[in-house]
């Protein structure tokens, strides 16, 4: 029959008990002994917390249990992370264990605050920024914390130069052009217009409005420079301050009328009725100049 003394020697063969009128006496525990405890035989013999540890799965006899002792006792005392003194070829075997394999695989993600176009067009600086951070060792963790930030502070900063580079030309305008600036540029575009080959006169529409000013400025000083007339405030001699004359609500009309939109109201609705609109208030000063002459 199957005892208690038979389960004592199935899962601890290297023990023999003898049964005597006193205690069992256990045998002597040899190499041999305990090469023979295999596996969870083995890992059974630990104590209950260590058995719980995951490195305690490697243990499957007495040889792993020694060496994972010599293993722990080795690294005790050893310096783990670099300090001032480590060399350069430390330092790159050091960080080899957390830099991805290509400068590529740092991810930039969505930055917060930033417009997705602007990233897509930093795209040149974000492989710079890639280079730099592989090249320095940096984890994917610290280039998720750099990257981003360093888009955002360039957005910031490209977006506050742009502000107040709009401030600026505002304030350029408005000491050229006064306060009739859209009727002076408007008048201007005219006179260019009238001036320019034909082939040219297609680039004045591409031409943004900080663009035309610029034009405009040069133009209009040199045609006071050399002939003494102001020709976008219509007057002569430089005065005016925005003043409209016939010739120029006739060349707005003109101009108005060039547009395919204004012809065609189904070419665009919107854009027909806005023509339309800015022809019937030219008309109006027409009239009102006609009826002061």
């Amino acid at each position: 029959m199957f005892g208690l003394l038979d389960g004592l020697k199935l899962f601890f063969p290297f023990v023999s008990f003898m049964m005597f009128d006193g205690d069992p006496a256990p045998a002597a525990i040899t190499v041999e002994s305990l090469g023979a405890v295999q596996g969870d035989a083995f890992r059974a013999l630990l104590p209950a917390d260590i058995q719980a540890k995951p490195y305690a799965k490697e243990i499957n006899n007495f040889s792993d249990l020694a060496k994972k002792l010599d293993g722990a006792t080795a690294l005790l005392g050893q310096r783990v992370l670099p300090d001032a003194n480590t060399p350069d070829d430390k330092w790159g075997e050091f960080h080899s264990k957390f830099r991805p394999e290509t400068p590529e695989k740092y991810e930039v993600g969505t930055v917060e605050g930033v417009a997705p176009e602007y990233v897509q067009k930093a795209g040149p600086i974000i492989k710079i920024v890639q280079n730099l951070l592989h090249k320095a060792g940096a984890s994917p963790f610290q280039a998720k914390q750099i990257l981003p930030g360093i888009l955002k502070e360039l957005f910031t900063a490209e977006t506050k130069h742009s502000q107040l580079r709009d401030q600026s030309f505002a304030k350029l305008a408005g000491d050229l052009f006064g306060d009739k600036k859209d009727a002076v540029i408007q008048n201007g575009k005219t006179f260019l217009a009238a001036h320019l080959p034909e082939n040219i006169r297609p680039l004045l529409e591409s031409f943004d409005e900080k663009q035309l000013t610029v034009v405009l400025a040069a133009t209009d000083a040199l045609a006071k420079k050399f002939t003494g007339e102001d020709p976008f405030r219509g007057s002569g001699g430089g005065g005016g301050g925005g003043q409209e004359t016939k010739e120029t609500l006739v060349a707005q009309m003109q101009e108005i009328m060039k547009n395919p939109v204004y012809s065609d109201p189904f070419k665009d609705r919107v854009k027909h009725k806005e023509l339309n609109d800015k022809m019937e208030v030219i008309r109006g000063k027409l009239k009102t100049l006609q009826g002061a002459g």
